[in-house]
């Protein structure tokens, strides 16, 4: 079974995204997506790469979000696709059948990504409003959330946007496998401390 926890790195962290994922991975993380919006492509090849070999280190997960080529060329495990993004077949054809691809599911119209191509996971929300992801689409109530997971059927679905520690048992009774974090861990005083919480959480 994958993960139930994923960190997504973060442009206004004060920490390079390496060093984010270094103390997410200190702090017990096993699933890091970098997450780069603002890096010159080739700043961002070698970002991803670092991140990669820091994540072997640790026998972690690695996926990069967004950019087909970088996950490509940094020899990530897989790519995260949003909805301006390679479509998921592209993705398979060019990272292969071992590559994890997730995508993202903001509402049902985003459902029909999902026959393309295999799918490996999805990020489904937002959850709530939050600053690290520039055009929110519109906030979930629970309910809209639940119908998302459940048209999504079986595929596993991290609950994304403004999540903290203290919501993973309501998204798990939603129907959630995991939660994705981003400001929880990148912006946290104590971003070990704040990663192993979160790991700690999604445990039970």
């Amino acid at each position: 079974m994958r993960a139930r926890l994923q960190f997504l790195t973060l442009d206004a962290s004060p920490l390079s995204h390496r060093e984010q994922a270094r103390l997410a991975l200190e702090g017990g993380v096993r699933w890091i997506q970098l997450r780069a919006k603002n890096l010159p492509e080739l700043e961002w090849i070698k970002t991803a790469r670092s991140v990669g070999e820091l994540c072997q280190d640790f026998g972690a997960t690695f996926i990069v979000n967004d950019s087909l080529k970088v996950a490509h060329a940094a020899e990530a495990d897989g790519v995260h696709l949003g909805s301006h993004d390679a479509s998921p077949a592209e993705a398979r054809a060019v990272l292969g059948d071992y590559a994890i691809i997730g995508v993202t599911l903001n509402n049902p119209t985003h459902i029909a990504v999902l026959k393309s191509a295999r799918v490996d996971y999805a990020g489904v929300g937002p959850v709530r409003f939050t600053q690290s992801k520039d055009k929110l689409a519109p906030v979930h109530s629970e309910s809209s959330l639940r119908e998302l997971i459940g048209l999504a059927s079986g595929l596993p679905c991290y609950a994304i946007g403004g999540v903290t520690v203290q919501d993973w048992p309501s998204l798990k009774a939603l129907g959630a496998h995991g939660i994705a974090v981003s400001g929880a861990i990148a912006l946290a005083a104590d971003p070990e401390q704040a990663a192993r919480e979160l790991v700690a959480a999604v445990s039970f």
